[in-house]
């Protein structure tokens, strides 16, 4: 596979999984997913499982997984048997991967955001368009906070690499029925295990902005796509200033979706509540701009 940085992030994890990435062969790959496939039912996948996915070429197999092993990739554990279990970067190499064969993506640049739960990167396209690549990692939280909401992890076994990938395949649903519905979202790209690419959105936080040349305006923008999203069936769960984008010609684009909820869910309206209470407090704290909650929610409703 061709690809690389199109800027260069010095010292950063990422730089290292690109150029153990670029040293890979296709058994490689296929070696890492059937650990990943082992991994939904051992701890550490014994390595007689690992070579009889590969009956033609077992010491060639041990040989590549030792290797996959010094790259960091892999983790071996030797106990009463001798297993292997995926890193972090040997996941987000498969996620790349298929990005990569998939087209989707073509070059990776440096991170442009660390959230609790997700790692943003600059990417480009074949055709050269630039896009956002969102890495899902919900290890950074605490267990008992993600199940409270998010069902995927309770089914999962706990294991942070599914919960992620289960977080990435919720946000990348909403998005898209978002989107088509014509609300305010990037436009999502492709999604695979625990990685979304969306399109990138010039603009800036509004928690940093202190100026607007009408606020209220921005404000009603915000709060009409809360409303057609609700209207869709889903609930933002976890909006604030932190993730809406205030784009140069002063639209907005509401971002970061993993903990939506339908509207049918039992605790939709509270979060609705809580959503529009944020956005309203917001407002009125650095701009001055005030309207009362509940008037606001029956609009919404």
């Amino acid at each position: 596979m061709n690809f690389g940085f199109f800027q260069l992030a010095r010292c950063g994890s990422m730089e290292k999984v690109i150029r153990s990435f670029k040293q890979l062969e296709s058994e490689d790959f296929r070696i890492l997913a059937t650990v990943e496939r082992g991994m939904g039912s051992y701890e550490y996948v014994p390595i007689d499982y690992i070579t009889k996915s590969f009956p033609k070429n077992v010491s060639e197999t041990i040989s590549r997984l030792d290797r996959l092993h010094k790259l960091k990739l892999l983790v071996r554990w030797i106990g009463a048997y001798i297993g292997y279990r995926l890193t972090l970067s040997g996941y987000d190499i498969l996620a790349l991967g298929s990005l990569v064969s998939s087209n989707i993506i073509y070059a990776f640049g440096h991170r442009v955001g660390i959230g609790k739960e997700s790692d943003v990167y600059d990417a480009l396209t074949p055709s050269n368009e630039r896009v956002i690549v969102k890495l899902h990692r919900l290890g950074r939280t605490s267990f008992k906070q993600v199940r409270r909401l998010r069902s995927y992890v309770h089914n999962k076994g706990g294991s942070w690499f599914f919960a992620s990938r289960g977080s990435a395949e919720k946000e990348y649903s909403a998005l898209q029925i978002l989107f088509e519905a014509g609300i305010n979202v990037p436009r999502p790209r492709g999604q695979n295990r625990h990685a979304i690419v969306m399109d990138f959105v010039e603009g800036d936080e509004l928690y940093l902005i202190r100026k607007l040349p009408n606020p209220l305006k921005i404000l009603n923008e915000i709060l009409d796509n809360v409303k057609l999203s609700y209207r869709v069936g889903i609930v933002h769960s976890d909006l604030s200033e932190h993730n809406v984008i205030v784009k140069p010609d002063f639209h907005v684009v509401l971002i970061d979706w993993p903990q939506w909820l339908p509207v049918k869910h039992v605790e939709a309206l509270r979060y609705l509540r809580r959503d529009v209470s944020n956005i309203l407090r917001f407002f009125e704290r650095r701009f001055g701009v005030r309207k009362d909650l509940e008037e606001t929610m029956k609009k919404i409703l």
